[in-house]
């Protein structure tokens, strides 16, 4: 599997972090888009993207922001690229902290992963 261009890798993430920052929406799911394998050329996702929202979402701000769930629905999206040690890291992460997020979207996005088989 192609790794991820380290260079790029925080591009990506840098204009993640300005869209979250403006409240763009739109902006969020472009960028999230952005980080997915079909975009990438990748047959997996690299565990750095996983583990970057991950430490992302675990922020303070995120569990109120209107965002979060288009964040979320990365895990949703590439559910059928994440290695079997990703979708455990995603669940252990819900049940850590999944209840936090207090916006309409992101509860609806949480029950969906935990209750759906997209991290099965």
């Amino acid at each position: 599997m192609r790794r991820p261009d380290p260079d790029e890798l925080r591009a990506q993430f840098a204009r993640l972090h300005k869209c979250l920052a403006k409240q763009n929406a739109d902006c969020v799911q472009d960028a999230i888009n952005d980080l997915g394998c079909l975009e990438n050329g990748w047959k997996l996702v690299p565990d750095e993207i996983v583990k970057q929202l991950l430490t992302l979402l675990e922020s303070e701000h995120m569990y109120e922001s209107h965002l979060t769930g288009h964040v979320l629905n990365f895990f949703e999206f590439e559910s059928r690229r994440l290695s079997a040690d990703q979708k455990t890291l995603c669940t252990a992460f819900l049940n850590a902290h999944g209840d936090k997020f207090t916006d309409v979207h992101s509860p609806q996005v949480v029950s969906e992963l935990r209750h759906d088989d997209y991290l099965r």
